[in-house]
């Protein structure tokens, strides 16, 4: 009897030894595959950052950035109450005005949106792993690395780069506070939330889509019946208590984006995306292709799908985020002026149905989830190579746009202008730059003080511009963008100049031409 009880606990001890042992190595290969996805993601992090570095403050800054560089360059309250009557929110000013404190440089202006480009990509992997699997994490984050619209607005002083990512860190925060029911996660989604309110007015999109997301959690169907969740009631307070909050926060901002929705569409639209080609302008703006990629439409009508047989919460949620700004702005493209770059906070939901029909499709391929047990490992390791060579494809895909952008200019050369306007001009020399706004990035580089001469508008209509050249007694030289398109639709500029002036120069985009004699 006793050899028998002392042969059973033998045989205990050596199930809990083997039990043991197996558990170390269980924990000893996530640790390894832990690390594994660890060097992954600072591989991708550091792709980004270094895409997003390289050739920073090579280009001059264009119009806008030079609008960036002029209001930042004023004390926090002087911005705050210009941005009353612009069409952009304060806080992305506030942010480059410190920056600014320590000099003036292409590079400094736009420090602000290359780090704000590179965080949202770990920011991705992480939400991309929270809502789906780490694959999902690590191709959407690699995704947005090698993303050139991505890249192209993080090399850009303004505010798109920084909406990405507090866009990424609303969305982040809200469905982890849903999932996790932490108080913390609540109060960050807040957080997020006013300030992506406050760089950007198409950051209120993304509130209603959340609320939307959260009412569609409180309902089940179930057997053709709708049911109500009572298992979500919890979460109700700490839901409409940061509803409030976020209300609260932005009320200062209300009166002020209501005012600018109203002067935008009050008037005729003289620029940005014709309706007609609002979807395929937007799609191949995320690409920076002629066309739409069909390689990337397809693996998001892919994931689509997926999301909907398999992972339908996540489905409501991206699907909301991408499809409903689209649609709005596609309505809004007709009454207001509107450029694709306005969208790219949904960007991110793009890249994670992508990352989703990737791996989705691999899968089923292989068939992992009916294979027999015997070769299912053997089939996810397939799976996963198909997936790796679906996101190769999907880089050589990018690789020409992204040489092309590098090796060409994409902004117009006003270092070079302000360059050869000091070699051509004489002191009491008339500089007229036409539309008068245009003077802006012409002064971030041009001094004419030290020239000895007089930047004026001279106004947009043929009368004005006759007068205004019988008045000057000095030489007058006119510069011209594609801006006047905007700023004269009815052509008058153009056609005055092509009867009255020549063409001294054309630098980049940039024309120089002086009245006939």
């Amino acid at each position: 009897m006793s050899a028998q009880r002392q042969s059973s606990a033998e045989e205990v001890s050596y199930a809990d030894q083997t039990s043991k042992i197996k558990g170390k190595i269980s924990q000893f290969i996530d640790n390894l595959r832990s690390f594994r996805e660890l060097q992954l993601l600072l591989a991708i992090i550091f792709i980004g950052a270094l895409l997003r570095i390289y050739q920073l403050g090579a280009e001059s800054i264009w119009l806008d950035e030079a609008a960036t560089y002029f209001l930042s360059s004023d004390n926090l309250s002087g911005i705050y109450e210009a941005t009353k009557n612009d069409v952009h929110p304060p806080l992305y000013y506030f942010v480059v005005h410190f920056f600014l404190l320590t000099g003036k440089s292409e590079i400094l202006l736009r420090f602000p949106s290359m780090v704000f480009g590179i965080i949202a990509i770990p920011l991705l992997y992480m939400l991309g792993t929270r809502m789906f699997t780490v694959k999902e994490g690590l191709i959407s984050s690699f995704l947005l690395s090698v993303s050139l619209s991505h890249i192209y607005y993080s090399q850009e002083a303004r505010m798109y780069s920084m909406m990405v990512f507090l866009t990424l860190g609303s969305i982040f925060f809200f469905y982890s506070a849903i999932e996790d029911k932490r108080n913390g996660f609540w109060f960050l989604f807040v957080v997020f939330t006013v300030l992506n309110i406050y760089t950007h007015y198409f950051g209120f999109f993304i509130f209603p889509i959340e609320i939307f997301y959260f009412l569609i959690l409180l309902f089940s169907y179930e057997n053709r019946t709708l049911h109500f969740r009572s298992e979500i009631l919890p979460q109700v307070k700490a839901f409409f208590i940061s509803a409030v909050s976020i209300v609260v926060l932005i009320i200062p901002r209300i009166q002020v984006f209501f005012e600018q929705a109203a002067s935008r569409v009050g008037g005729e639209v003289t620029w940005g995306v014709d309706q007609t080609y609002f979807i395929s302008s937007l799609l191949s703006h995320f690409t920076f292709s002629p066309s739409p990629s069909l390689l990337y439409l397809t693996f998001f009508a892919l994931g689509a799908i997926a999301m909907v047989l398999s992972k339908r919460r996540q489905a409501v949620l991206l699907c909301s985020w991408f499809f409903l700004p689209v649609i709005v702005s596609y309505y809004l493209s007709d009454i207001m002026p509107f450029h694709p770059r306005y969208l790219l906070f949904i960007l991110p939901a793009y890249l994670l149905i992508i990352a989703r029909g990737l791996t989705a499709t691999s899968s089923f391929i292989f068939s992992v989830n009916t294979s027999p047990k015997s070769n299912r490992h053997l089939s996810e390791k397939k799976s996963q190579v198909l997936t790796v060579i679906f996101v190769f494809v999907l880089l050589l895909s990018s690789l020409g746009p992204l040489v092309n952008y590098y090796s060409s200019p994409k902004k117009d050369d006003w270092r070079g202008v302000a360059s050869y306007m000091t070699t051509i001009t004489r002191p009491g020399d008339i500089i007229a730059p036409l539309p008068g706004y245009i003077s802006k990035p012409f002064r971030f580089y041009y001094d004419n003080s030290t020239d000895g001469t007089f930047i004026i508008d001279p106004g947009s209509s043929q009368q004005e511009l006759d007068s205004f050249v019988d008045e000057q007694t000095n030489t007058i030289f006119f510069i011209l963008t594609g801006d006047i398109n905007a700023a004269n639709p009815n052509g008058t500029v153009i056609s005055w100049l092509g009867e009255n002036a020549d063409v001294v120069n054309i630098i980049t985009n940039v024309y120089i031409l002086t009245p006939k004699k």
